[in-house]
């Protein structure tokens, strides 16, 4: 039913006729300074030519955005990042043009962490033949990583994260275990729910040399902590493998 509110309209100056009169005052030219700011790393052609392709696809429209539950914002975070992706392969762009529809389309994605620590971990800390192996993987997305650090009880103390990857001389495999509650991984982004693999930091605990060869279960000792990868989830059902309990851990503090 309509009222005499429907006719009711905004107190004058309003914001953008208050912007407008500010901006029209000033002298600078704002072309002019944008291209001083912003065109020698071909920023401005690089947004006008990414912004076409991204503006009026309906997926990354907001209007409703702040009404979503927490599980839907994470679907459409989801279906965003796979449209991005889609759209990365269809029009060929570069790292550049992929990271200018992220800032374009403004929203956190699931699948930052794979890219900016994931991915940037093997190509970094690798060696040759593991950067040949897992990266081309990692970059085509056949699997998606998450960067598990941060524990329960060690946030930026990494010297001192309690998670063990132990090595069995027996089976020549590394076995990585959480000796305690707070050696849990927790607030790993993209881990709880996306993520199949993971760059795992864990204590490097060898045998003591000196115990080599008794009959005594071997001590052992910490090497600090290396970065590991681990598959988490099965491929295909994306349940967790055997031994490993994941958890979404819900919202962050802060």
């Amino acid at each position: 039913m309509k009222d005499f509110t429907d006719n009711l309209k905004p107190a004058q100056p309003d914001g953008p006729s208050t912007l407008a009169k500010e901006r029209s005052q000033s002298s600078l030219s704002v072309d002019e300074l944008a291209q001083h700011l912003l065109s020698p790393d071909g920023f401005l052609e690089r947004q006008k030519r990414i912004l076409r392709l991204v503006e009026n696809k309906p997926l990354f429209q907001k209007t409703q955005q702040m009404n979503l539950s927490r599980p839907e914002r994470y679907h459409l975070g989801l279906a965003r990042g796979k449209l991005l992706r889609r759209m990365w392969d269809k029009h060929n762009w570069s790292l550049d043009d992929y990271k200018m529809a992220e800032y374009l389309v403004d929203d956190v994605s699931p699948f930052t962490l794979h890219m900016t620590m994931f991915e940037t971990t093997i190509r970094e800390q690798a060696s040759d033949s593991q950067r040949d192996y897992w990266l081309p993987k990692a970059l085509n997305w056949e699997i998606i990583g998450a960067y598990s650090q941060t524990e329960l009880g060690h946030g930026s103390n990494v010297k001192g994260v309690e998670l063990e990857a132990k090595w069995d001389p027996k089976s020549k495999e590394f076995m990585l275990h959480s000796p305690t509650l707070t050696a849990s991984k927790w607030w790993n982004g993209t881990l709880g729910r996306t993520a199949n693999h993971a760059i795992v930091v864990a204590q490097l605990m060898l045998p003591d040399s000196k115990s080599h060869g008794n009959s005594a279960e071997p001590t052992f000792v910490s090497y600090g902590p290396h970065p590991f990868i681990v598959q988490i989830r099965d491929m295909k059902t994306h349940l967790p493998l055997d031994g490993i309990v994941i958890g979404d851990i819900g919202t962050k503090y802060g």
